[in-house]
C-alpha cells in the first residue's frame, strides 16, 4: 500500500522499494535505479488492487532491566520491534541509554536464536543442519545472560525501586 509521500524506485533486485521517501535529502542519483514514469505507472495500477500483503517482522525475543524501567522486544536476530522506555531514565546519560537498549537487544535476539535452535533439534533436524544457521546456542545465550548481569551488577546508580 503506497503512502502519501512515497517514490516506487526499482532496486537492484528489480523489487519496487516503499521505503523512500519524496522528501528526504538522501542523493541516491548513483545508483542508476530511478523509475522511469511507465514503471511508476505501473507500479500505481498494480497497487491499487491492495493484493500486495503488508508485512510486518515477527517479535520473538524479550529482555528488560533488572528494574524492568527499560524493556526491549526483537526479532530473531535482535533486531528492536518495540522499545519501552519509562521516564526516569531519561534523565541520564544518552550513550548509557543506547548501550543498555542495545546490550538488551543482543541478549533478546541471543535467547531468541537459542530457543529457536532447540526447536529445531526437538523437531528433529540434524544437528549438522542446525549448525548451518549459525543459530547461538544455549551456551551463547547463558554467557550473553551472565555478561548483562554483570553491566547491571556493576552500574551504582541503579536501584530496584521504580517511578510509580
Amino acid at each position: 500500500m503506497w503512502r502519501r509521500g512515497a517514490v516506487g524506485a526499482r532496486c537492484h533486485h528489480g523489487r519496487v522499494d516503499r521505503y523512500i521517501d519524496s522528501d528526504d535529502n538522501w542523493d541516491d542519483d548513483d545508483w542508476g535505479d530511478e523509475s522511469t514514469p511507465e514503471d511508476a505507472a505501473s507500479d500505481d495500477a498494480s497497487d491499487t488492487d491492495g493484493d500486495e500483503p503488508e508485512h510486518s517482522l515477527t517479535t520473538v525475543g524479550r529482555a528488560a532491566t533488572p528494574t524492568g524501567s527499560i524493556e526491549v522486544r526483537t526479532t530473531l536476530n535482535g533486531l528492536p520491534t518495540s522499545i519501552h522506555i519509562e521516564r526516569s531514565e531519561m534523565d541520564g546519560s544518552a550513550a548509557k541509554l543506547a548501550k543498555t537498549i542495545l546490550l538488551l537487544c543482543k541478549q533478546a535476539g541471543t535467547r531468541a536464536g537459542a530457543t529457536q535452535r532447540a526447536a529445531l533439534l526437538r523437531d528433529g533436524h540434524t544437528l549438522e543442519a542446525v549448525s548451518y544457521t549459525g543459530l547461538p546456542g544455549e551456551r551463547e545465550a547463558a554467557e550473553m545472560d551472565r555478561h548483562v548481569d554483570e553491566y547491571f551488577e556493576g552500574d551504582e546508580t541503579g536501584t530496584w525501586l521504580r517511578r510509580v
